[in-house]
């Protein structure tokens, strides 16, 4: 069986570091300890520091294992206001890190002195697991002034989006998924772009199986605003949907775990603010991560490592300005390692010039992650600033761009080397890679967005730039993008996936050689950060199964025609399964359909399966199959299911039923036959948006197992309420329960929807619009 291929995402990836590494790329610190006059690899807070949080913890760590013994005693805390400061004493998950938690706040503006030790043992392992005993250390820090909620980021009210956000849309014409109703048709639609197709047709890639397989599937998540804001998406690697999922605003998927697991950030009900959620094969939340010490979440980055940490990033307010924080917890959220910007970016030191700091959001973080060697990059866009972290001591150990770099930069069109940066990595050979937006949204626009590869000489001190690629059309994004370098595989070449941001396409693959080319490229969603990962989903919901008069055609639209059987459509998908090969339809003629013998079977095409109510009434004549007639012998009620089909023969959860009201004429009771003819009231299917609720129904109580029958006259009925009312402008279906919901908001740019499995929702506006 042949490996999967190595992804470098969020996991530090399983590789052999050589025991030896290249001091010329890599910084290699050894045994150190920077605190304590010499005794400690690790103190937080930093003495002297500043603006702490009056939530912090304090950690103390020497940088071998600790012997746990006697840790109660450790540390002795006062405050001039709290005085005597009671709490407890952990040992962190890694055995080295002593962690203190107070039982209560520290109070606002208060000096806060520490005396630790004696008594912390340690097993010094460089020297044969003998024992040793830490000397004592002393040292104070400052908590905060008030803390303003104006540097909270939380979720926007419900029509949240103003004009000035909005972007034009991408006109992709006339392509498959415009038709799909089993979901919003506002969700995110893309297309191969010209490039893309120019790449389809280049015999190289044709050749190249191991680029052109399905084992990996693309995560991406749509921008905070326009038209995708809170849109995630996983698709094939040729670009079909697997699963699409809306958040609430500024909400979105960060990818693919080590442990299978998907990572999204969102901010659900009954939270203060946004978190990062883990969601298993079956999109359940099974964990949920903040950060520390009370500080609010940024959203851009979440890390996982090898050893079950998590890497998160977030940000406090020190005089109106934001300074960014940096957190490594353990699985216990213990904080093993705090770094600020605000503690490092002092006077010369710090790459914002005096006055530059008018917008506040002066360094913006967009991405921590893990180096090879264990030490933390980070990039911080608005100053164009690449920092090295030790992951032991949370110094900076180099910085790179920017008005305080530390490099010389060598190769053409480098002055400057990197602006408005997102997403840099170290690859393992010591490389730093990046994507370099090449322009600002406050100083314009130097240079095309580019990914930029750097090798470095820490001897020399210089970043020499080994490869670039910039996109064909010299597209500049402003905002967001990011890259995954792609090991293919059999002795293939390795390829680049490149997100452009919110300016250019979905996603790109190009290969990684010198003279790059386009492999694959999507336009359409206007994406963030990309990523290619394995990815097995299921389900614990049923297929959805929709019946619509307006997805052929004219249909169902101003003056359209629903006369025809091939006016109507059946809809049918099952949003995040992976390995559906075909789907079986049955049909009855009551609500227990028997699920013996499929009336048809096909193989899957796209993530949303579409048969004519002609194509049903043609296979029913062709099985013929007996109609049952209502009381009024002048109609017919069939009642459909679908079942998707896994691998050969794995059967997978059937959908509910779906009542089809038949019109019947010339009907033949001896002969049990007559004329099928579609429903007479149209269902505007383009007008709902099935799964879609609000983040406040989340929280909403379900009643059992609900309805078995997925009942469209009822939805009409709902709807029909709201264009009656004189307040309604968005209306909620609730198919457990055929409650019907009229909303007096209209959510104009959907900012506080939220996808919710067996609500249909739809805006009065777009009904008036059908008539």
């Amino acid at each position: 069986m042949d490996c999967l291929p190595l992804l470098c995402t969020f996991a530090v990836c399983s590789a052999v570091i050589s025991q030896s590494l290249d001091r010329k790329r890599f910084v290699v610190e050894g045994a150190v300890r920077p605190y304590g006059d010499g005794q400690y690899e690790y103190m937080h807070p930093r003495p002297g520091a500043l603006h702490v949080s009056e939530l912090t913890s304090i950690a103390v760590r020497e940088g071998d294992t600790v012997i746990p013994d006697n840790l109660d005693s450790l540390f002795n805390v006062t405050g001039e206001k709290s005085r005597q400061v009671k709490g407890r004493t952990v040992l962190a998950r890694d055995n080295k890190t002593v962690v203190f938690y107070a039982d209560q706040p520290f109070a606002l503006e208060e000096n806060v002195s520490v005396k630790f030790g004696p008594g912390l043992r340690v097993r010094r392992s460089e020297r044969r697991k003998k024992e040793h005993e830490a000397g004592c250390y002393e040292w104070s820090f400052w908590i905060r002034t008030e803390y303003g909620s104006a540097s909270v980021q939380t979720i926007l009210p419900f029509d949240y989006l103003d004009e000035k956000n909005e972007q034009e849309a991408i006109e992709l014409g006339s392509i498959p998924m415009n038709r799909y109703r089993t979901l919003p048709t506002w969700a995110a639609k893309w297309r191969p772009s010209p490039e893309g197709e120019k790449a389809a047709l280049d015999p190289k890639n044709k050749e190249n199986k191991a680029i052109r397989d399905g084992e990996l599937y693309y995560f991406g998540v749509g921008g905070n605003y326009g038209e995708h804001i809170g849109q995630s998406v996983i698709t094939t690697r040729e670009g079909d949907l697997v699963w699409w999922v809306k958040a609430s605003a500024g909400a979105g998927m960060l990818g693919a775990t080590q442990n299978g697991r998907l990572a999204l950030w969102d901010q659900r009900p009954n939270d203060g603010a946004m978190a990062v959620y883990e969601v298993n094969s079956t999109y359940q939340v099974v964990d949920r991560h903040q950060m520390g010490h009370g500080y609010p979440l940024d959203y851009h980055n979440a890390f996982f490592d090898e050893e079950g940490n998590t890497i998160l990033t977030g940000k406090t307010k020190v005089n109106g300005v934001l300074h960014n924080v940096v957190h490594v917890l353990d699985a216990s959220t213990n904080v093993l390692l705090e770094w600020r910007s605000i503690d490092d970016f002092i006077d010369d030191a710090d790459p914002i010039l005096p006055g530059e700091a008018d917008n506040g959001d002066v360094y913006h973080i967009n991405n921590a992650e893990r180096t090879p060697d264990g030490n933390l990059i980070i990039s911080l866009r608005t100053c164009n600033l690449v920092l090295l972290i030790s992951g032991k001591t949370g110094r900076i150990l180099w910085r790179m761009g920017g008005r305080t770099s530390d490099f010389t930069f060598i190769g053409e069109d480098m002055d400057p080397p990197f602006f408005g940066q997102h997403d840099a990595h170290q690859l393992f050979n010591g490389n730093i890679i990046m994507y370099d937006n090449g322009r600002h949204v406050k100083h314009g626009s130097p240079r095309p967005s580019r990914v930029l590869e750097l090798q470095l000489d820490l001897d020399q001190m210089t970043a020499t730039k080994v490869w670039s690629f910039s996109h064909p059309s010299g597209l500049k994004s402003k905002c967001c993008g990011g890259l995954q370098m792609i090991d293919n595989g059999r002795g293939q070449p390795a390829t680049m996936l490149i997100g452009w941001g919110y300016t250019g396409p979905f996603f790109t693959e190009v290969t990684y050689e010198d003279n790059p080319r386009i492999v694959r490229e999507f336009e359409g969603l206007r994406g963030h950060r990309p990523l290619l990962h394995p990815w097995e989903g299921s389900s614990t919901e049923a297929p959805r199964l929709l019946l619509c008069s307006d997805a052929n055609g004219e249909a169902s639209t101003r003056n359209g025609s629903i006369d025809q059987l091939q006016d109507w459509t059946l809809h049918f998908s099952f949003n995040g399964v992976t390995g559906i090969n075909k789907w079986r339809l049955y049909v009855g003629t009551d609500r227990d359909v028997p699920l013996d013998k499929p009336l048809i079977e096909r193989d899957k095409t796209a993530f949303e399966e579409i048969i004519t109510l002609q194509e049903l009434v043609d296979a029913m004549a062709a099985e013929n199959f007996t109609v049952t007639p209502n009381s009024d012998t002048s109609s017919a009620d069939l009642y459909v299911r679908v079942v998707p089909v896994k691998g050969d023969d794995e059967l997978l959860r059937a959908s509910k039923t779906l009542e089809v009201p038949m019109i019947l004429s010339s009907y033949d009771e001896p002969g049990y036959a007559g004329v099928l003819s579609p429903p007479a009231t149209a269902v505007p299917c383009s007008c709902y948006q099935p799964d879609i609720g609000r983040r406040e129904h989340m929280d909403r109580p379900k009643s059992g197992a609900g309805s078995a029958v997925v009942d469209m006259a009822a939805v009409n009925e709902c709807a029909e309420l709201c264009m009656t009312s004189d307040t309604c402008e968005t209306f909620f279906f609730f198919e457990d329960t055929g409650e019907c919901e009229l909303d007096e908001t209209r959510d104009k740019k959907r900012g506080g929807l939220h996808s919710l499995k067996g609500v249909i929702s739809g805006r009065r506006n777009c009904l008036e619009d059908m008539r």
